[in-house]
């Protein structure tokens, strides 16, 4: 019988559990999931690090050494866990042979990546093999990019709840309000794209050998006919009344250019290509500001950093003595004063609008980053048999055919409370206890009633 049907050792394994977010991931499961509530284990390069990190955080867990470039032992890590979450980046350098041990042993998979050309290869490469041997390959699921994605998915289904089938997904707008400072490996990262080998790579062959951009293919292996065109706020844009030519965002705050917008846009087209929102979507995000002038200041630092950063003896000073290390990022106190909001703005073909509200009170990038991933992964490992497509492949979250999946990263475990600032929403059930116990408020069991305002509230007890 095949690896997938093999009874395995852990639900989930953290891999990559010694950086800056996954110790963040590995002290998340240690809290909210204390004792033996789930199996799971750690994983990376060194023993006696993973074991810190186990001891600091006093997590009842498994220790599994694996390089990133050693096949082996990758492959017997795949063959012990039901999900591998990853969060050794970056992940062009990192988790190509990560992906396709756990597509071999027919292993989930959920990662925290923002690479694109990445995401893209490892579609092209492996989605059919993962559809073939059950491995679900599940991108982008922390900051980078949940929260577009899933209030992307929201709204596109409060626009057919109220105008009917034929009210597909025209435009979506975000307001990202954002609070959060960068680590080291997000640095690296960015920094390999700008300046280094990932940012000069060509694509993949496999990629070229498609016809096609990856993100668009469907399960059975067509391009799809529902694509997503990317307008994001390339400098500025007015908003606040009079300003704004826009009426769907005249009432709105100022937007500038913002760095994941991309990214975000991306994630977006790849859930519409697989779900279908609409035929033309028109996505356009933009960072957004009260006043103008806390625009332009944003803009005018954004710039200067660029400057410091496109001139290499400056470049080499900022990396050795000011930004973090690889492996370091903000203190618990910086993240504790962090937060977003994300507000869109939806038109449906049939003229219909949706607003939605998301918000998070502690730093996104890196806190609820953790969270959003782990959540992903135990709804794979343990409540698989409430997708609504089991099969496997490659996708973000909002691709998931099931509210249940795509929602469970904003799902708290039992630690968090789950508040609903409820605008027209039914609330079903209360407090949901799933099959596997890892408990919380279910999204998954909300109805959209009238009013087209979702907000949501996520705040630590």
């Amino acid at each position: 019988f095949s690896e997938k049907m093999a009874p395995s050792k852990f639900d989930i394994v953290i891999y990559g559990a010694t950086g800056f977010t996954g110790r963040l991931a590995v002290a998340y499961v240690a809290k909210q999931y204390p004792g033996k509530a789930i199996k799971w284990a750690v994983a990376g390069r060194s023993a006696s690090k993973l074991e810190t990190v186990a001891t600091n955080c006093d997590a009842e867990c498994g220790i599994i050494v694996a390089e990133a470039d050693d096949e082996e032992a990758l492959a017997a890590m795949c063959r012990q866990t039901k999900v591998v979450i990853a969060c050794a980046g970056p992940f062009a350098r990192y988790g190509k042979k990560l992906v396709a041990a756990c597509v071999a042993a027919g292993t989930d998979y959920c990662d925290i990546t923002g690479e694109l050309s990445f995401v893209r290869e490892m579609i092209a490469l492996h989605d059919d093999a993962a559809r073939k041997s059950g491995s679900k390959i599940v991108h982008l699921c922390g900051h980078d990019s949940v929260p577009w994605d899933i209030s992307t998915l929201m709204l596109a289904k409060q626009l057919v709840a109220e105008g009917g089938a034929d009210a597909k997904l025209k435009r979506v707008d975000f307001f990202t309000d954002i609070k959060s400072a960068p680590s080291g490996g997000t640095l690296e990262t960015a920094m390999g794209i700008m300046f280094g080998a990932e940012g000069k790579a060509k694509p993949h062959p496999s990629v070229k050998a498609l016809g096609y951009d990856p993100l668009l293919k469907k399960v059975d292996g067509a391009k799809s006919s529902f694509g997503t065109s990317a307008k994001n706020v390339a400098v500025l844009q007015m908003g606040a009344g009079k300003l704004s030519s826009n009426p769907l965002v005249k009432h709105r705050p100022h937007r500038t250019l913002f760095f994941m917008a991309g990214v975000n846009a991306n994630a977006v087209k790849r859930s519409n290509a697989l779900n279908g929102y609409g035929e033309k979507v028109v996505y356009c995000e933009g960072q957004s500001f009260a006043s103008l002038f806390s625009a332009i200041c944003y803009l005018l630092g954004l710039a200067w950093f660029g400057v410091c950063l496109a001139i290499p003896p400056i470049r080499a000073f900022l990396r050795a003595f000011v930004l973090p290390k690889p492996g370091d990022g903000p203190s618990p106190e910086s993240m504790a004063k962090g937060y977003l909001v994300v507000t869109g703005v939806a038109q449906s073909t049939t003229g219909h609008k949706a607003t939605s509200v998301m918000r998070f009170p502690v730093d996104p990038g890196y806190v609820d980053t953790a969270r959003m991933v782990v959540e992903s992964a135990l709804t794979l490992a343990l409540d698989e048999e409430k997708l609504e497509d089991k099969a496997g492949g490659c996708s973000p979250r909002g691709a998931a055919r099931k509210k249940h999946y795509s929602t469970a990263c904003v799902k708290p475990g039992p630690l968090l409370r789950f508040v609903l600032e409820m605008h027209g929403l039914v609330l079903k059930a209360g407090k949901a206890e799933g099959s596997s116990g890892h408990a919380g408020w279910n999204i998954g069991e909300l109805q959209l009633g009238q009013k087209h305002l979702l907000e949501v509230t996520v705040r630590f007890d």
